[in-house]
This record gives C-alpha cells, structure tokens and sequence, in this order.
C-alpha cells in the first residue's frame, strides 16, 4: 500500500474477461479438431471394408475359339465378360479364382481368365489382380464348350488377400 492507501497493483491491468473467453475458446477448438482427425485417421484404419460389385455380365458364344495375349483356346466355348466396381475403402487384390466351387486348374486350360492386360490365367498360383478403391474393370472367363454346355448355370467366384469372397452366377447361352 502507498501512503494514500492504494494497492500497487491496481495500476497493472488484466486481459479483459472478453479476450480471456476468446482465447479458451481458440483453445479448446483446435485441440476438438485435433481429436477428431486422429478419432477419423483410426476409424478408417479399423473399420474399412472390402466392398466389390458386379456391375455387369455378358456372356457371348464363340463357335471359333479364343485367342489373346500369350494364349490361344481352339474350341467352340463362351467369352464371360466380368464388369466390377470397387466401392469400398480398401484396394482389392485378386488372389484366387473358383468355377463351380473348384479352382480353375481343375479344368486343365478349359477356363482361362483374362485380365485388362491380356495377361491369361489357368492357375490361382501367380493371380494376383489389383482394383484399387473407387474403379472399376472388366475380366474376361473363357469357358471351352468341352465341359460345359448350352444352358447350364456357371458359379464364378473371385476371392482376395483380404478374406472377401464375390460370386455371381452366370447362364452359358
């Protein structure tokens, strides 16, 4: 206290209650939004999911055979194209694919998958396809006439690294 009875601490002002409110604020936003980027970050880690669809199927005869890239099928049979969309969060890898429940190397060469590429598949053993998150693509099944006849239901199955398992049945026309 001075002599007239004055605190010395009066003449020191504090930041107003207004500026103090402000600035808890500023700080307590920037630390939600924080958390809530890594809350979001971990979210989509743990709960991302494998979602594939057929978008489309088309099943033609071939009376004279097949040729691609690297592989040539002699034979009346039937070109299955294969329309897929990606429309889950994770990039899918085809690993392994299945006619009737069986792998295609049953078939001995009797049903080939051809990828984009051309490149031609009759073993699971080197498929490996990737269709990243939000694209589509289109395969194609050649099915030799041998085995199989006009009429009959096909079961295909494409099966990735992840676990996911996609079927669609298609009719041999």
């Amino acid at each position: 206290m001075d002599k007239v009875g004055h605190s010395r601490f009066r003449e020191f002002k504090g930041i107003s209650l207004t500026l103090a409110t402000i600035i808890i604020l500023a700080v307590v936003i920037t630390i939600t939004l924080a958390f809530s980027y890594w809350v979001g970050g971990l979210t989509q880690v743990f709960l991302g999911f494998e979602r594939v669809e057929v978008s489309h199927v088309e099943v033609v005869y071939d009376p004279d055979g097949w040729s691609g890239s690297g592989f040539a099928a002699s034979g009346e049979g039937w070109n299955v194209s294969i329309g897929l969309v990606n429309k889950g969060v994770w990039d899918s890898t085809f690993t392994d694919f299945l006619v009737n429940g069986k792998p295609m190397e049953v078939y001995s060469g009797d049903v080939v998958l051809i990828d984009p590429e051309g490149n031609c598949y009759t073993s699971s053993r080197d498929l490996s396809i990737r269709l990243k998150a939000g694209t589509s693509t289109t395969l194609t099944v050649w099915i030799k006439a041998g085995g199989f006849r006009h009429g009959q239901v096909v079961s295909i199955t494409l099966q990735t690294a992840r676990g996911g398992s996609f079927q669609r049945d298609v009719m041999l026309t």
